[in-house]
């Protein structure tokens, strides 16, 4: 049996890639690409100024069971310019053994409207946990949202695999308690 400092190390060597995005060379609200500012001018004054996307944040908890496929189920919430929103996420990978309990936070870059919240994220991860661990995790969806991720991690599991997870906003559950 592994000793707990090692478990909690080896929890935490999550590997994250992140598409690398055409993002920083286009203007995010036309989508074109940055026009340089004309000699003579200054560059606030070549182009008006795009308004920077809020950031906001997540807290959530999830479940992983894995014996070669994994597959992920849980919710949480986005706390956006000053609402709590619920969302449910579901999704998995391959090349996944044991059961997991995870308890996170996270940060949400590049959120510009929120519809653009819901979608499919991506990551490359391993980990490993025996008892209890922590791990880190940067997932991308198809609008370029980013979720940066901070988890604190309970159970037996070790995996290594592509996880493709979606995430979807529970707006109606929000309505009706804005209701009672």
């Amino acid at each position: 049996m592994f000793p707990r400092s090692f478990a909690a190390f080896a929890a935490s060597l999550s590997l994250c890639l992140v598409p690398l995005t055409a993002s920083a060379a286009t203007n995010p609200a036309s989508g074109m690409a940055a026009k340089p500012p004309v000699p003579g001018t200054s560059a606030s004054s070549a182009a008006p100024a795009a308004t920077p996307a809020t950031q906001s944040t997540i807290s959530f908890t999830l479940k992983e069971v894995g014996g070669g496929l994994g597959y992920e189920w849980g919710k949480g919430v986005l706390h956006h310019n000053g609402r709590d929103i619920p969302f449910e996420i579901g999704g998995g990978g391959i090349a996944s053994l044991g059961y997991i309990t995870v308890k996170g936070t996270g940060t949400v870059k590049d959120l510009a409207r929120l519809d653009q919240f819901d979608g499919t994220y991506w990551t490359v991860k391993a980990d490993a946990a025996i008892g209890s661990g922590v791990g880190a995790a940067v997932l991308e969806n198809q609008y370029g949202v980013k979720l940066d991720l901070k988890m604190n991690i309970s159970g037996a599991h070790v995996g290594a695999s592509v996880m493709r997870l979606r995430f979807r906003l529970l707006p109606e559950k929000t309505e009706k308690l804005v209701a009672q």
